[in-house]
């Protein structure tokens, strides 16, 4: 980790075009930064948020095929009694997956769970 972080502060180009530069001077002016500072910043976030989704996936892979249909649905915002109506399953079997997959990820809720996976279209398993 420490020689990903020490990569990450050294000196580097970013070529980008005239807008991009402008809409960064203008975000580092109004931070009191300089563009440099502000581009490795979103860099570094950048990394970390890549590194946040591949443990995500690392997490959904070990889900079973009904877990991720659960979990898509969990995502959509469906309730327990909604999810186990369309599975045509029990609310106790809906519960359970849930817990499974909370455990699996390793967050407290759905709310995390939404937010983590909030980036990713789970359309295909609804």
């Amino acid at each position: 980790m420490r020689d990903i972080i020490s990569w990450l502060r050294r000196k580097r180009i970013f070529a980008m075009d005239v807008d991009a530069y402008e809409n960064l001077r203008i975000i580092a002016a109004r931070r009191q930064r300089s563009p440099e500072e502000v581009a490795a910043q979103v860099f570094e976030q950048i990394v970390q948020e890549q590194d946040v989704q591949t443990w995500a996936m690392g997490c959904w892979e070990q889900l079973s095929p009904r877990q991720r249909q659960i979990a898509a649905y969990v995502c959509r915002g469906d309730s327990t009694r909604q999810i186990a109506a369309q599975l045509n399953i029990s609310q106790t079997t809906v519960k359970s997956h849930i817990e499974m997959i909370l455990r699996k990820f390793d967050v407290p809720n759905r709310i995390v769970l939404r937010q983590l996976l909030a980036p990713w279209d789970l359309s295909d398993y609804l």
